[in-house]
Parts: C-alpha cells; sequence; structure tokens
C-alpha cells in the first residue's frame, strides 16, 4: 500500500512538472550552469581585486553589495539544478520557497544598487552639492536599502508566498498560482510599472548625457574619465534592460494570459525568463575581464 502511493506521488509529480518537458529542463540547467560557474569565478576574482586594491570609492561599495546578493543567489542554483535534473524535489517546502524567492528578491535587491550607480553618476555629471558623498554615506545608504528591503520582503515570504496547502512538497516553482490572489497581481503590476518608469526615464537622462559629452569631447572623449564614468554606467543600465525588463515584459502577458488549465505552456516560458534575470551574475566578469574597467 505504501510503496502504490509513493508510485502514484511520483508519477504526479512527473504529470505537473511535464509542463517544463526535456527541452526546457535542458535550457534551464545550461542557463543556470553558465551563471553558477560565471558568476563564482566573477565574485571570487573581483572579491579578490578589490581586497588588493583597498578601494574606498563610492561605487567600490555599492559593488560590494552587489557581491553580496550574487553569492547569495549562486548558494542557491546548486538546489535549482538538482530539481531539474532529478525531475523531483527533495529539501521540503520551506526550502523550495526560500530557493523560490531569492532569485526575485535578489533581482530586486540588485536593480535597486545599479540605479544607485547610475544616478551617483548622473549627479557627479551635473556637479550638484550632494555628491560631495563620503563613504559613510554609501554604507549609511546600504544599511537603509537593505533594512527596508528585508521589511517589505520578509512579511511577503513568511505569510504569504507559496503558503497554499495544494503545493506538493515533490515539486517546486511553482508558486504562479498565487497570481490567482489579488494582492500579488497588484504587487506584480506595481514593480512592473516602478522598473519600467525607473529604466526608461534614466535611459533617456543618459543618453542626453552621453550625446552632451560626445559633442563637448570630440573626437578624444575616450581619454576624459568623465566620458568614461558615464559609459559605465550605461553598461549597468543595459543589464538591466537586458535581464530584468524581458522578465517584466512577459510578466504583463502572464499575469492577463494565464490559466492553470488552457495557458499552462506560458509557465515555461515564465521560468525561462526567470531564469535569464540570474544571467545579471556575469557582470562581475566583465569588471575583471576589463569590459568596464
Amino acid at each position: 500500500m505504501e510503496l502504490t502511493n509513493v508510485t502514484t506521488l511520483s508519477n504526479a509529480s512527473n504529470t505537473d512538472l511535464s509542463r517544463c518537458d526535456r527541452h526546457c529542463r535542458m535550457i534551464l540547467i545550461s542557463l543556470y550552469s553558465v551563471v553558477l560557474l560565471g558568476g563564482a569565478a566573477g565574485a571570487i576574482a573581483m572579491s579578490y581585486l578589490m581586497l588588493k586594491r583597498n578601494s574606498q570609492s563610492i561605487v567600490a561599495t555599492i559593488v560590494l553589495n552587489i557581491i553580496v546578493l550574487h553569492s547569495i543567489l549562486l548558494f542557491s542554483l546548486p538546489f535549482r539544478l538538482s530539481y531539474y535534473v532529478l525531475v523531483v524535489w527533495e529539501f521540503g517546502s520551506f526550502t523550495c520557497r526560500l530557493v523560490s524567492s531569492i532569485i526575485y528578491g535578489h533581482m530586486y535587491f540588485t536593480f535597486v544598487f545599479y540605479v544607485a550607480i547610475i544616478i551617483s553618476r548622473l549627479l557627479m555629471y551635473f556637479k550638484k552639492p550632494q555628491t560631495q558623498f563620503q563613504k559613510y554615506h554609501v554604507v549609511v545608504l546600504s544599511i537603509i536599502i537593505w533594512m527596508v528591503g528585508s521589511v517589505i520582503f520578509l512579511p511577503i515570504f513568511f505569510l504569504q508566498y507559496g503558503t497554499n496547502p495544494s503545493y506538493s512538497e515533490q515539486q517546486c516553482f511553482e508558486f504562479h498560482k498565487d497570481l490567482k490572489h489579488e494582492g500579488f497581481i497588484i504587487l506584480n503590476y506595481s514593480m512592473i510599472v516602478i522598473m519600467m518608469t525607473t529604466v526608461v526615464t534614466l535611459f533617456l537622462i543618459q543618453m542626453w548625457v552621453i550625446v552632451q559629452l560626445i559633442k563637448a569631447l570630440w573626437p578624444d572623449m575616450w581619454t576624459h574619465q568623465e566620458y568614461r564614468a558615464q559609459i559605465k554606467s550605461f553598461f549597468f543600465l543595459l543589464i538591466i534592460v537586458v535581464c530584468f525588463i524581458p522578465h517584466h515584459a512577459f510578466r504583463i502577458h502572464f499575469i492577463q494570459h494565464y490559466s492553470e488549465t488552457e495557458n499552462s505552456e506560458l509557465v515555461l516560458y515564465n521560468e525561462i525568463f526567470v531564469a535569464l534575470t540570474t544571467a545579471c551574475c556575469l557582470d562581475m566578469l566583465c569588471f575583471v575581464g576589463g569590459v568596464i574597467h
């Protein structure tokens, strides 16, 4: 009798996961493997360089926060890889919720720190008095970001995220079913509007600044530190556009058309777009490799 129940549960798990078929799992395994290896190498190498140079700059302090965020995400990726390789979750429901939530927490915290770098560079260009930051100002800002983010994130995680009793302990990353709740729909739309508005605004300002610098410094703009600093900021905007915006753009379609019975294939695409957000962990390889030194 016990063997029959286990077999039935296992078959049910495989059936539910069939919406992410072998081809889907290979895409996710490949992407997460690249991010895990490349992200770990970049974080270790960048940490070594920062310790060696003992940089006290504002950007270096923010980058340190980003490395911490990347490290937390990278520690969670082996759990995801195990699930897609074995096609069964073996670590319990709480760990599933934790691993699933880390990827979203990482995305939004990283986004905030990217924006902090971009805004600090823009303020320096406009030569506002407020740009005379000391390192302790950035440390205080970092602490505030972590505290405010935790106050918002932790209650959602412990009280609402993935707490529906219908979720199976042998499945994971199926929490899109929570989108049936109005509160989660409002939260998702709010995050989409905030991110899209922020990115468009910063992109337009950043492009205007770069164009003005090109006009003023042509043809020797690459010899000027001010121009190179703005190009570095544009690099962070590109990371946001490539890694984060596709997920949020698709999220609008997903929320509007998702149905467990009719549009389950959307879950497959949603998982791939979620996985794409982790590719931002490769940013430190770009630093170390000299793409944005």
